[in-house]
């Protein structure tokens, strides 16, 4: 028994090894991008003195995901749980999925995504090119979500589940690594709205926030329940397969919601402003913004927000990927829905009602 266990800790020390960490440390790259603030056609609140900013990934990162991931394969390992013949497993809607398995693929670990069947074909076929280590699992049961099949597979003898959905280092990675290259970016940020689909993005950020006496209110953005936005979760599906302890963070009030339609318009209407041209995810985050903003006008508490030097309130929205895997739904969108490229920005508060 001791010398398995010794041959395991030395393999895994290997592993530990690899020149592969060195040169993908996402503290040496950068994994984000804050714009300057909107023009006024896309900011309905710009004569309140409110900045509307974008956030984006990825900056030079090789993916939008790849530090989350980076960080969860590298804790599996050091914790002794992932070793050379380990197949590791993950729930994903893409973005987490494609990071390990460009992850996995370097240091020569199998891999499984496990991934609804909505999913785009395009985030699909970017995970399948890794080759012959990567075992898709696509999940169409309804009674059982990815994320319950994951951690069921994950449970045998030989797979490792690093559960981005429970793990701590999951919030560590944006806490580490996303945080500090944000407000490096941004000082002054009163708000800052993401899409919520593991909590984690949401938690890393306020737990900075926090911590480093910054004064910004965290908006985590979820789906309508219903309504499927690429990357996020309503709150159903937060509440059914999220283990982090968001309740102790957040409460109902804090949170703002979505539809799939506002998500895509959202996005799409920023594209000719941005120098980044976003996904869904951001689209989503840009309405539960709006949401909060106005729901704060409405209850004349929007003061508490303003910036006491210059008066400004600055509002960061943050969107984890670019709309390259989702031009099919975008083109399902226009047929369904037409989507305009101009709008009057009093018209975006009625997009969302």
């Amino acid at each position: 028994m001791l010398s398995i266990r010794k041959k395991k800790m030395k393999a895994n020390q290997e592993l530990l090894n690899h020149p592969f960490w060195e040169a993908s440390d996402p503290a040496r790259m950068r994994l984000v991008r804050v714009s300057k603030g909107f023009p006024p056609e896309l900011n309905p609140f710009a004569s309140d003195g409110v900045v509307i900013m974008a956030a984006g990934v990825p900056g030079e990162a090789p993916h939008s995901k790849s530090y989350v991931a980076w960080n969860g394969i590298r804790d599996g390992i050091e914790k002794g749980l992932i070793g050379p013949d380990t197949t590791v497993i993950e729930a994903t809607s893409g973005n987490t999925g494609h990071g390990m398995a460009t992850v996995c693929s370097a240091l020569g670990l199998r891999f499984v995504p496990v991934m609804s069947g909505d999913v785009p074909h395009d985030k699909i076929n970017v995970i399948r090119v890794f080759g012959r280590r990567i075992g898709l699992h696509l999940v169409f049961d309804h009674d059982e979500t990815t994320v319950e099949y994951a951690r069921r597979l994950g449970a045998q003898d030989g797979w490792y589940n690093p559960d981005q959905y429970a793990g701590s280092w999951n919030v560590n990675a944006h806490f580490r690594y996303l945080a500090p290259q944000l407000w490096e970016q941004q000082k002054k940020i009163s708000i800052l709205a993401a899409p919520a689909g593991t909590m984690g993005t949401c938690l890393g950020l306020a737990k900075y926030a926090h911590e480093n006496k910054l004064g910004t209110t965290i908006v985590p953005v979820l789906c309508v329940e219903g309504e499927e936005v690429p990357g996020a979760r309503s709150l159903t599906g937060v509440e059914k397969d999220v283990r982090h302890p968001w309740r102790k963070t957040f409460r109902n009030e804090d949170l703002q919601f979505g539809t799939r339609h506002e998500a895509f318009h959202l996005s799409f209407l920023t594209w000719s402003h941005v120098s980044q041209t976003l996904g869904p995810s951001f689209g989503l985050g840009l309405a539960g913004a709006l949401r909060f903003l106005q729901k704060h006008k409405n209850a004349g508490t929007l003061e508490q927000f303003r910036d006491q030097k210059d008066g400004k309130i600055y509002v960061v929205v943050f969107g984890p990927d670019d709309y390259r895997p989702y031009t099919s739904l975008y083109l399902g969108e226009l047929k369904r829905k037409e989507l305009s490229a101009k709008i009057d920005p009093s018209d975006l508060i009625r997009l969302l009602d």
